[in-house]
């Protein structure tokens, strides 16, 4: 898979450039911003990492998560996401554009990956009744889970009243808030997922204890977020489109996720870095920014014509945590 394939450049880059503008809009007042402990581990202790578009970025001594402190009030993001014509953009111009691609390219493999895993833990789940999504967009990802016959019930938790209603649309029950809204015994689900979602949360120990109390005891957590553990943000820095406030506000490192998911009560059954984009968006970027200094032995890697070198890396990135797509299995076991 390549970068073009589920991100086009041009259509990006306008949503990036649209992200900038929005940022006077709703975050020029920065009086009532907030600093935080580390959202991975709970520790006080930091450094200065970077700062962008005004942003503060510091480093967690203790685990070393990437994190925006101080960072936007919890009302403010809502607004954000609500309001903003970034997002606007990307839920109509760029999924439109992108749609049936990351179906192939992501969603589908996404639920063979829970079918396996049901089957992987057949002896210990609570029979495999209902799944949840949680931030189920436009419900694709949804229509591939229910082509697999494995859950008697799909379910959806989108807070935007929009794609609620699309994935209503399609025939899915959908809870029309956020998880961290959902009421005790609202839903005892088997299974859950929540792709990408952690980065863009004011508090992601929250977001996970809500996922731990809507799960049936035995039930199994699949997610995916971005890590700064990873090749191409550790290379890029300031200048990756991952490191992007007000959008990706915690990029938690390898060791930082093991530590969140621990002290949200779950118990950590893989924690992998699959991803198969650093060495693509390192090339892509640099080429696109020919400002961007990256070591010499990294040009090397990235060279156009190195590709089995590029393939080869990537696998080593994979096989060693050292991606930025990180993907964590956890059970929640009382």
């Amino acid at each position: 898979m390549k970068e073009s394939d589920i991100r086009p450049q041009s259509l990006f880059n306008r949503y990036l450039e649209i992200s900038k503008k929005d940022i006077e809009r709703f975050f020029s007042d920065r009086s009532s911003f907030t600093d935080v402990v580390c959202p991975a581990c709970g520790k006080e202790r930091y450094d200065f990492a970077l700062e962008k578009f005004g942003f503060r970025y510091v480093t967690c001594v203790d685990c070393g998560s990437l994190y925006l402190s101080p960072r936007p009030t919890p009302q403010m993001i809502s607004a954000y996401y609500a309001e903003s014509e970034a997002v606007k953009f990307w839920g109509t111009d760029f999924f439109k554009h992108t749609a049936e691609a990351r179906r192939e390219k992501i969603f589908r493999p996404r639920a063979k990956l829970v079918k396996k895993w049901v089957e992987k833990f057949s002896d210990r789940l609570y029979k495999p009744e209902i799944f949840v999504d949680i931030g189920c967009g436009y419900g694709i990802f949804l229509e591939e889970v229910a082509k697999l016959n494995v859950f008697k019930d799909i379910v959806g938790i989108e807070p935007a009243p929009n794609l609620a209603a699309v994935c209503r649309e399609k025939g899915f029950k959908i809870l029309e808030k956020r998880a961290e809204d959902v009421l005790p015994l609202e839903i005892q689900a088997t299974f859950a997922t929540a792709f990408e979602v952690l980065e863009h949360l004011y508090d992601p120990g929250q977001f996970l204890k809500a996922i731990f109390d809507l799960l049936h005891p035995g039930g199994v957590l699949l997610c995916t977020t971005l890590t700064v553990s990873g090749f191409d943000i550790q290379v890029l820095w300031e200048h990756s489109k991952s490191v992007y406030p007000p959008h990706h506000i915690n990029l938690l490192s390898v060791d930082g996720m093991e530590r969140l998911i621990k002290r949200s009560g779950f118990e950590l059954k893989e924690l992998s870095t699959p991803g198969e984009l650093d060495v693509d968006i390192v090339l892509n970027t640099t080429a696109e920014n020919k400002h961007i200094n990256v070591p010499r032995f990294v040009q090397q890697i990235i060279h156009p014509s190195n590709e089995e070198v590029k393939k080869n890396f990537q696998n080593f990135l994979k096989t060693n945590r050292l991606s930025s797509h990180l993907r964590v299995v956890a059970q929640r076991v009382s």
